[in-house]
Formats: structure tokens, C-alpha cells, sequence
């Protein structure tokens, strides 16, 4: 199985807010820090090997599976928008069902030639973001911010932001 980012997600935090949670002052030169900063924050919790395991913002992506059996488990929870086809370009789509709580899709019977099941996964928009997830983000985008460059400017990895994103961590077994 092969997953891959067909449309990356749009940033659930905008300059300005990044900036003013940071206390940084406009400038063409911080700007392009707090934003690697946001950007070092919102990967360290979003996709596939984001902290929280699940997509925080919509976002397309591709699973190519050369020899499906009867179920294929998804990467991620909050599936939407999914669609299978067979990898040879035959433009048949192939049955399926969703079923273990939207996690897995069933298609009844073993598939004998590969297919690409394409999905979309994440809470919603940029404003369906829970909260506790988007103020995990700044803490993370203040802490990155501050500790640029290996500098020791405070206190170490922020511990609120596990306590923030607990319960919307997604374990695989």
C-alpha cells in the first residue's frame, strides 16, 4: 500500500494570529520565521505522521493497494468524499461499503487486480478546527518561534499541548 497527499490542507492559522501569539512585531523578516514556525506546528500535529494520527484540516489523499483482500483498513478517521477505481485506468468504479465507523471499506468479495481508493479526511473546513487543537498549534508555533536557532530563550516543549490534544489523538493497533 502506497498513501499519498493528493491536496495538501489549507493553514488553520493565519499570519496575524500566529504573529500576535508570539508577540513578534511586524516584520518582513520574523514573518517568514513565524510562519516556518505555524508551519513546524501544524505538521508536527496534522496527517499521517503528525502526532495526532487523523487530518486536522480537509485535505485529498490517494491509497494505491496492489493486491486488496475482502476489507481495507483507512489511515485516518473523518472520511468523506471517497471513491475507488481500478489502477489500470479502467474507469469502472469498484463496489464498496464503509464500515467500521467509517475506518475500513468492505468490498465484499477479494479484488484480484490493484485499485486506488481516493479520499478526503479531516474535521471540515478551516473553521470546524476544534479549538483545543488550534490552541495547541499556537503554543507549538510560540514554542518553535522561540526556540529558533537552538536558542535556550525558556521553558522546554510546552506539556499543555499534550493535555490539549489528548482526545483527539487517534491510536492504531
Amino acid at each position: 500500500m502506497r498513501l499519498t497527499l493528493v491536496e495538501p490542507p489549507a493553514s488553520f492559522i493565519e499570519l496575524n494570529e500566529a504573529r500576535q501569539h508570539c508577540r513578534a512585531d511586524p516584520d518582513e523578516e520574523l514573518d517568514a520565521v513565524v510562519e516556518r514556525s505555524v508551519n513546524a506546528a501544524i505538521s508536527f500535529l496534522d496527517g499521517y505522521r503528525g502526532i495526532l494520527r487523523r487530518c486536522i484540516v480537509n485535505q485529498e489523499w490517494r491509497l494505491d493497494v496492489a493486491a486488496p483482500l475482502r476489507t481495507v483498513r483507512l489511515p485516518f478517521p473523518d472520511i468523506s468524499g471517497v471513491a475507488v477505481r481500478f489502477a489500470d485506468g479502467d474507469e469502472a468504479m469498484v463496489p464498496f461499503e464503509i464500515c467500521h465507523d467509517g475506518l475500513a471499506l468492505n468490498f465484499g468479495m477479494r479484488i484480484g487486480r490493484p485499485i486506488t481508493i481516493t479520499f478526503t479526511a479531516g474535521f471540515g473546513t478551516v473553521d470546524d478546527v476544534p479549538p483545543a487543537i488550534k490552541t495547541a498549534a499556537l503554543m507549538l508555533t510560540n514554542f518553535f518561534y522561540r526556540q529558533r536557532g537552538g536558542q535556550d530563550d525558556g521553558p522546554g516543549f510546552p506539556p499543555e499541548v499534550d493535555v490539549l490534544v489528548a482526545p483527539y489523538k487517534v491510536w492504531r493497533v
